[in-house]
């Protein structure tokens, strides 16, 4: 059974990688099968499907058996995953760090630190959400005048900050500890409460969850 007639039969979910990048391609080569070029290809990239998203064209080309069309298509295919991710991000409600987390999947593969600040209305249903930093999530680049700013411009009752780590570990650091504490003092001060921070790495941790607003 071919991949195609595999996921007409079975559906997307039943079919391995190596089998979905081979439905993309279409066609082997004149050495090998679209099954082995597709093999080839993952294992040229370490099996990981964020390396394949993150490569060139020329990257791609390397692989014996893979054109421009083909890598064009496997390009296309990995960019419209990310938007896929990025898509109906207003109207969430966030009311626990699993929901945070599931909505912020995209931040998994960010290779720079970057700060997102989540604005909730008093039912805690998003109304916008920006990214106002990238670089290092510390307390000098996200001040809290920009996150309050856009908080009282949007008449926000709570704000989410959510941040990443690339590393994959998600044990908070002293700039992490420090960054909270000030947006928390600022936002009681202000009226509008910090309702949790959330690390996102290879799984994610909870400032609220850990006792630490």
């Amino acid at each position: 059974m071919t991949p195609r007639e595999k996921l007409l039969r079975n559906g997307p979910e039943d079919l391995t990688n190596e089998e979905l990048i081979a439905i993309l391609l279409r066609t082997g080569s004149k050495k090998y099968n679209v099954l082995e070029t597709s093999k080839h290809l993952l294992k040229h990239f370490g099996n990981s499907l964020v390396k394949i998203s993150k490569a060139s064209v020329e990257e791609i080309l390397e692989i014996r058996g893979l054109g421009t069309a083909k890598a064009t298509t496997i390009l296309a295919a990995m960019e419209l995953s990310k938007r896929y991710l990025k898509e109906d991000r207003t109207g969430r409600f966030l009311n626990s760090p699993e929901l945070i987390y599931e909505y912020c999947q995209d931040m998994k593969h960010f290779d720079q630190e970057v700060v997102r600040v989540i604005f909730l209305n008093s039912k805690l249903y998003e109304i916008t959400t920006k990214d106002i930093t990238i670089g290092l999530a510390d307390s000098s680049l996200a001040h809290p005048r920009e996150i309050f700013r856009e908080a009282i411009k949007n008449g926000a009752s709570y704000i989410i900050l959510v941040h990443n780590h690339p590393s994959g570990i998600v044990t908070p650091s002293k700039s992490d500890k420090e960054l909270t504490s000030k947006i928390k003092d600022a936002g009681d001060i202000i009226g509008i409460k910090l309702l949790d921070h959330i690390i996102i790495g290879n799984k994610f941790y909870s400032f609220k969850k850990n006792n630490l607003i």
